[in-house]
């Protein structure tokens, strides 16, 4: 079920609210409507929630995490989690960005076994619309020594900087999860050394201010 997360505002409204008589309570859910939570345009606005309000601007901010196979029905991308934020409410529709991914953290702790090389990259690149924090992992069949991982950490990093040129955020994702930058990084990585599974585990958009 999608994770829906509150906005500054809620939360701030939900501890002033605290020790108020339940039936003060009971009247507010009365008051509220069910906004129906759309996916942004490059997932085709697909429905992926419902949140409750009493006004279309408490529905704003609010953010929501999907599996990427309920997005794109793909059974390999189930351990990929998506996350959208709402920007615009029109009448009970709530449409939603991009803001960032996360893959399950218990998929990874699967990847990792003893005698294999765990490197991580961690980047920022320029976006056409902001920028991203980018965190990859790439797990090899056996241990590597130091300058080889190196090798391969400068390889992801300049691979992904290299898909984030000219592009907004939401194609730089997609490109990222569904494209083939995953197969560029393999393929100069695996003349260093064996590898098991390269992911990107985790990217969080800055929008510009």
């Amino acid at each position: 079920m999608p994770a829906i997360e509150e906005t500054a505002k809620e939360k701030e409204a939900a501890k002033k609210a605290v020790g108020k008589p339940s039936r003060r309570t009971i009247d507010k859910w009365k008051k509220k409507k069910w906004f129906i939570i759309h996916a942004s345009k490059s997932f085709n606005q697909r429905e992926i929630g419902e949140t409750p309000a009493e006004k279309p601007e408490l529905v704003e901010g609010r953010t929501i995490s999907v599996s990427a196979q309920e997005l794109v029905n793909v059974p390999k991308k189930q351990h990929l989690m998506l996350k959208f934020k709402v920007d615009k409410v029109q009448g009970l529709k709530a449409y939603t960005k991009l803001v960032g991914h996360e893959v399950n953290p218990n998929f990874i702790r699967r990847l990792v076994r003893r005698r294999s090389s765990k490197i991580e990259s961690n980047q920022i690149v320029e976006l056409k619309d902001g920028k991203a924090k980018v965190k990859a992992l790439t797990v090899t069949a056996r241990k590597l020594y130091g300058s080889q991982e190196t090798g391969i950490r400068k390889i992801m990093a300049e691979k992904i900087a290299s898909a984030a040129k000219k592009k907004e955020f939401e194609e730089f994702l997609h490109e990222l999860l569904f494209g083939n930058v995953l197969s560029k990084i393999n393929s100069e990585a695996k003349k260093i050394g064996l590898l098991k599974r390269i992911e990107i585990i985790k990217t969080v958009f800055i929008e510009s201010k």
